[in-house]
């Protein structure tokens, strides 16, 4: 039997060999497309894109001829380059950080559309441009409406619906808004990673076709030989002010935990230095620096062997149910660590989206009470291995069905309809 493979190109900053969580999503996911019928291709930027000490070691999952890959700058563009600069001076004049207006993004998006050679995507039937950075949602509408072709929009975060902002700086709502809008609103259809954000999306864009890709776990379960010496809690990736709070409440709990028995805390953070700085200093005033290990990024296997020889793995998140936007999102390394033997400890609410996924994989749990961490650390925590439900959080599950989306989307437009 002949299968008809159709075109789909992904409009992604952030690739391998960069190896970062935006990186993986379709550094991983790619792989299993063409079993669903999908030729993939991709549009991304120079290999040496730089991303708060990711390493430059994950496997790129598709054959260069099918990469497009165009620098973030152009030092040819003077006059663009010059508009840019001084729309988000202003911005940065007046305080103000929005999620639709920034440098790079602008950059990106203005090279693509001056370098691009729309020729070579005569053969695309479908664009899927991943957010962030928002300079992916803007090639993939431009991109689109160049070829003839429907894009989907995919949000692995809010846009408008962001509620953080720096010190001092205040958000950029009406503007965001707006223009999440224009994106959004001619998007033949939205991807979001997590069901609480679905809810919220769906509120606002009632008739457009919504689908759930969760992100996913794609390695083998890690065979290490023997255990760890010392038992320990792991977590590898980078940290967030919004996540220091709940990051305290685990010291606490980790520091009852000592009382009784040995167990320490591995970090491997990459990220903004002032916030690694900031979760130091947490520790050094809770004076856990003998049990509390903050180590510098190391390369993929290592951290693969780090968490696969871990007695807990961890999850760090927001922790106050009112804030809707990290409710509905999940860390994608809650995935990375779902097919450890060891189980999760996720600080969050019980009602998150994580929480829930981990209940129903019976995975881990979420919590922010203390006790309950103190509890899950000593005595129950065995009780959380996983169930055969682990499977639908694997990349190629994953992939399977965000090709059956695309199926869907293209069967209600033909070609050079949006």
């Amino acid at each position: 039997m002949v299968i008809y493979m159709k075109n789909v190109l992904i409009v992604s900053f952030y690739f391998p060999p960069l190896n970062s969580i935006a990186a993986k999503r379709y550094g991983t996911m790619c792989k299993y497309f063409r079993e669903n019928g999908y030729e993939p291709y991709i549009l991304t930027t120079l290999k040496d894109n730089r991303f708060f000490g990711s390493k430059h070691d994950l496997n790129v999952p598709v054959s260069e001829d099918n990469i497009i890959r165009i620098a973030e700058k152009n030092p040819y563009s003077g006059i663009k380059v010059y508009g840019i600069a001084k729309i988000t001076g202003v911005f940065e004049k007046f305080k103000v950080a929005s999620r639709v207006i920034e440098s790079g993004d602008l950059f990106w998006y203005e090279n693509i559309k001056e370098l691009l050679d729309l020729k070579v995507l005569s053969n695309i039937d479908i664009v899927v441009g991943t957010y962030g950075p928002m300079g992916n949602l803007y090639a993939a509408k431009f991109i689109a409406k160049k070829i003839g072709c429907p894009y989907i929009a995919e949000l692995r975060d809010f846009i408008s619906d962001w509620k953080w902002m720096p010190d001092g700086y205040r958000q950029s709502y009406m503007l965001d808004r707006i223009v999440e809008r224009s994106i959004l609103s001619s998007a033949s259809g939205i991807v979001v990673v997590a069901p609480g954000a679905k809810k919220i999306i769906q509120k606002r864009y009632p008739k457009k076709r919504i689908a759930t890709i969760f992100n996913g776990w794609d390695e083998s379960r890690t065979e290490t030989e023997g255990n760890a010496q010392e038992k320990y809690l792991y977590y590898a990736g980078s940290l967030d002010e919004h996540i220091l709070e709940g990051f305290t409440i685990l010291l606490s709990a980790l520091r009852k935990v000592n009382e009784k028995e040995p167990v320490k805390f591995i970090l491997r953070l990459v990220g903004f230095q002032k916030i690694n700085n900031e979760a130091k200093k947490i520790v050094r005033e809770m004076e856990m620096e003998d049990r509390v290990m903050i180590l510098s990024p190391a390369a993929s296997d290592v951290i693969k062997e780090e968490r696969g020889k871990a007695y807990i793995n961890v999850v760090l998140n927001a922790i106050h149910e009112e804030e809707q936007e990290w409710m509905a999102m999940m860390c994608g390394k809650t995935y990375e660590y779902m097919n450890e033997k060891a189980p999760i400890l996720a600080v969050t609410p019980r009602k998150s989206d994580l929480a829930q996924v981990l209940s129903y994989t019976q995975k881990g749990i979420g919590t922010v009470s203390e006790d309950e961490m103190v509890d899950f650390i000593l005595h129950t925590n065995d009780k959380y291995m996983g169930n055969d439900k682990v499977i639908k959080f694997s990349r190629k599950y994953q992939a399977a069905r965000l090709c059956k989306f695309m199926d869907c989307i293209l069967k209600k437009n033909s070609k050079g309809v949006q």
